[in-house]
């Protein structure tokens, strides 16, 4: 009898380990991550999603009924329409997390949740509500319905004449009460009442008091000279306005609502206008240099025909300048005639003779304007219109002078020649950025050779760069 017990209790014990056993792998197996709970919020089933996808269908459904939520307010006879949307919100985690916790507890309680949920029948249903969850948003809400335009107070204004600051002062009306309005709109919120026409509270509402010092910095400037910009585009002219911020203020504060003040304005003029630039692109002098010397009628010929060439000349920023380009042959057809010459040392007669002059002046005049020496040649036997190392000697189809135009704005060459006073000016204006002075020099190594120099100065004296420009050698 005690070993049929013995044996009952052994088969009883087996049973349950293997009861046990089974409900374990049984709820492991029912290890996931969906909701298990039979649950509708706002009428969707939730059922088999995960917390992520329930959550972001239950938001997208509310957005869909609630973003063009608009509420309606009046203030002084005008309606305005408010966006509600951004204020609202839903207490969705919560609930989810709520219905994901049937059978996501310990594991072993999965089988029992599970029995539980297949014994009943209940189909959960869940309403939620919008609440005012993002009350912080209303200020801009209520700013971007321009409720504040409703107002009926006017607001101190400036005007500018040419020769007067005017200011109308102000007037106190009746505005929106901001605060109240805020409550009111959540009251209404509160009680689900979005089609609510809500008569905006009022409060009488001075005019903002003006900041004439920040409408000083506003509308003050300084006067400002018309100049070309870096691509040669006119800068206009600036004129420069001002007036005494203390003696408005001081106006202002004893007039009354609605009264009109003048402030005389302190108007200063550039020196140099816009109109000036554009008539007159080439506003400084560059450098200008001076030679004397006339000679036979014929020469005198050959040196207005090189003068007449060069004068007018205008040069882009990069670009090169060609004595021989821009005279030409020199040939009896085209007005030049005999005169004397240098080859090879010696003096001689030939067409065109006497240009070199022209050259040499030019040479010069780049030079003291600080322009880029491209090419440059000395005569064989030393001129008497210069000295040694400033000539500059050129013959068509060979030797030439070019400079270029390394400024950053355009050149123009002015050139004459004075009968009266045989002399030989050529000019270079165009756009000085600095008030640099040059001074050139010219050293020796022995009598029939010399380098030439040009050194820079800024405008404290101060070096700064000297740079060799020619070099020389003449014959005995």
């Amino acid at each position: 009898m005690k070993k049929q017990v013995k044996n009952g209790v052994i088969k009883v014990l087996i049973l349950v380990l293997i009861l046990a056993g089974a409900y374990g792998l049984w709820c492991h197996f029912l290890t996931d991550n969906v909701i298990w709970k039979k649950l509708k919020i706002n009428g969707i089933a939730i059922q088999g999603m995960t917390k992520e996808e329930a959550i972001d269908a239950i938001s997208k459904d509310f957005q869909e009924k609630y973003e063009n939520t608009q509420m309606t307010i009046t203030l002084n006879g005008k309606n305005f329409k408010v966006s509600i949307y951004p204020v609202l919100g839903l207490d969705v985690k919560s609930i989810v997390e709520s219905a994901y916790a049937l059978g996501h507890g310990a594991w072993f309680t999965h089988g029992t949740d599970r029995i539980e949920l297949m014994n009943s029948k209940t189909k959960e249903e869940v309403t939620l509500m919008p609440e005012a969850r993002n009350k912080d948003e209303l200020d801009k809400l209520l700013e971007d319905a321009g409720i504040s335009k409703g107002s009926t107070t006017i607001q101190t204004s400036c005007e500018l004449t040419d020769t007067e600051l005017v200011i109308t002062k102000g007037k106190t009306g009746i505005g929106p009460d901001m605060d109240a309005l805020k409550e009111a709109i959540l009251k209404a919120i509160s009680i689900e009442d979005y089609e609510a026409v809500i008569e905006c509270p009022t409060m009488k509402t001075p005019p903002e008091e003006l900041d004439l010092e920040a409408y000083y910095e506003k509308v003050h400037t300084d006067a400002t000279d018309a100049s070309l910009g870096e691509n040669n585009e006119i800068i206009p002219a600036v004129t420069g306005i001002s007036f005494d911020v203390k003696s408005a203020a001081k106006k202002l504060e004893k007039a009354k609502e609605g009264a009109k003040i003048t402030i005389p304005l302190e108007i200063t003029l550039p020196e140099v206008s816009t109109e000036e630039i554009e008539a007159l692109p080439y506003l400084n002098l560059l450098g200008t240099y001076t030679t004397y010397g006339g000679g036979t009628e014929n020469r005198v010929a050959n040196l207005k025909l090189a003068v007449e060439a060069c004068d007018g000349v205008e040069l882009q920023p990069g670009q090169i300048f060609s004595y021989n380009d821009t005279l030409g042959p020199r040939t009896e057809e085209r007005g030049y005639r005999e005169a004397t010459v240098i080859v090879g040392g010696e003096h001689a007669q030939d067409i065109g003779g006497g240009i070199c002059q022209i050259s040499t002046t030019l040479f010069m005049a780049c030079l003291q304007s600080d322009l880029t020496i491209v090419e440059r040649h000395n005569h064989a036997a030393r001129i008497d219109y210069v000295e040694d190392g400033l000539d500059a000697a050129v013959v068509w189809g060979g030797q030439d002078f070019r400079f270029q135009n390394n400024t950053a704005y355009p050149i123009k060459i002015e050139a004459s020649y004075d009968e009266k006073e045989e002399a030989v000016t050529v000019s270079i204006y165009g756009t000085k950025t600095d008030n640099n002075t040059v001074e050139i020099t010219t050293e020796h190594s022995d009598p029939n050779t010399c380098k030439t120099y040009r050194s820079v100065y800024d405008e404290n004296g101060t070096l700064l760069r000297t740079d060799e420009v020619g070099y020389s050698k003449y014959k005995q």
